[in-house]
């Protein structure tokens, strides 16, 4: 009775060690958003999104937060200039807002939309004179709208085909009252948002002409970014899948004004919410941005970017050895309660042989995923 139950307990133990090591081996490839996402909060805007796009398991990220004011309180400002008689006088600075064309997402942002589907956005009167950079997710395909303020074509479709590594054209010239329609002709939704994908790159300032002061970083940071929140507002993050939460501090970068950061590495794939709590300028804030299919990116497992031999992370070694562990646990639970006339050597000897071949396993295990690591 008691070699019976001893080799039955040997065959579950071996099955379970089995199920666990296909579990690791076994593998889903999500595929990344890559996108922000914009919303307006009384007179700000708060852009959200991972600090580096895609997301990856195991890779250093963090919280990104853009904060800009959309009033037009401030629209007008004034100086006191010298006049070459000593005299002095207030004069304006500015008749009109300069538009947001860096901030993601501030003059547009599409919808997903699938192959062979389009987005269509209409320019306006206050976009005359003005070039947007815009880039499309997750492609990273970048372009430039050129809005010119002849009105003599106005109303006609301007298009713009969204290819798997470009587009065409890359530089499009719209006048006021025109529509400019992005036609989807990748195999995976995309998303358009206004705004370059990272900082200006050489080409993109060389493309936009010089003469637009409206598109210019120190521009637009001075008169609708809003800095100095890192002591007024703090980041809770989520992943959902565990209810994990934890709480921390956002510091603005030097040489991003009004832009917030709270770096972490993500150690689970999954989706993650943000919340923004505090206040802006001594108004109250609690806002929470989930990610999502029209949101910001899903933390994607690491094995996506492994090649050519995909490692396994230390959670899975992890949860490789304490499935081991616990087998171990099992398989003397059972022995106890069915030899309970046995002898007590026989059974700490069999237990100790089963011990010895799971650390065995276990070890050997770790040494090749060392060895593929170096």
């Amino acid at each position: 009775m008691l070699r019976n139950s001893t080799t039955l307990s040997t065959i579950r133990t071996g099955s379970i060690i089995i199920a666990v090591v296909v579990g690791i081996l076994a593998g889903t490839l999500a595929t990344p958003v890559a996108a922000h996402e914009g919303r307006d909060v009384g007179d700000y805007n708060l852009v959200v999104g991972f600090l580096r796009e895609p997301a990856y398991e195991g890779q250093l990220n963090g919280v990104s937060l853009v904060v800009t004011k959309t009033s037009t309180e401030d629209a007008m400002e004034t100086h006191r200039m010298e006049t070459e008689d000593g005299d002095h006088e207030m004069t304006s600075m500015m008749e009109t807002d300069a538009v947001d064309v860096i901030t993601h997402g501030a003059v547009f942002t599409s919808p997903q939309f699938g192959m062979m589907e389009n987005f269509e956005f209409e320019v306006t009167e206050e976009l005359s004179g003005v070039e947007i950079p815009y880039h499309v997710h997750p492609g990273d395909q970048e372009g430039i709208i050129v809005v010119s303020s002849d009105a003599s074509h106005q109303g006609e479709d301007r298009s713009v085909m969204i290819m798997d590594d470009h587009l065409m054209p890359v530089r499009l010239e719209a006048n006021i009252g025109d529509n400019v329609v992005w036609m989807n002709h990748e195999n995976q939704n995309a998303v358009v948002m206004s705004g370059p994908l990272s900082s200006m790159t050489t080409e993109m300032t060389t493309m936009m002409s010089d003469e637009t002061p409206s598109v210019t970083a120190e521009t637009v940071t001075t008169r609708n970014r809003v800095t100095g929140l890192a002591s007024t507002l703090k980041v809770e993050v989520y992943h959902l899948p565990t209810d994990a939460a934890r709480e921390m501090s956002l510091t603005e970068m030097f040489a991003d004004p009004g832009h917030y950061v709270a770096e972490f590495v993500p150690t689970a794939p999954g989706d993650y919410s943000m919340r923004f709590f505090g206040s802006i300028e001594g108004n109250a804030i609690d806002e929470t941005f989930y990610s999502g299919p029209n949101t910001f990116d899903t933390v994607v497992a690491s094995d996506a970017i492994q090649f050519p031999v995909v490692l396994e992370s230390n959670r899975e070694i992890q949860n490789a050895t304490k499935g081991a562990i616990d087998a171990v646990q099992q398989v003397e639970t059972d022995l106890e309660a069915t030899a309970s006339t046995a002898n007590t050597g026989i059974i700490i000897g069999i237990i100790g042989i089963l011990i010895g071949i799971v650390a065995t396993g276990t070890s050997a295990f770790a040494i090749t995923v060392a060895r593929r690591r170096n």
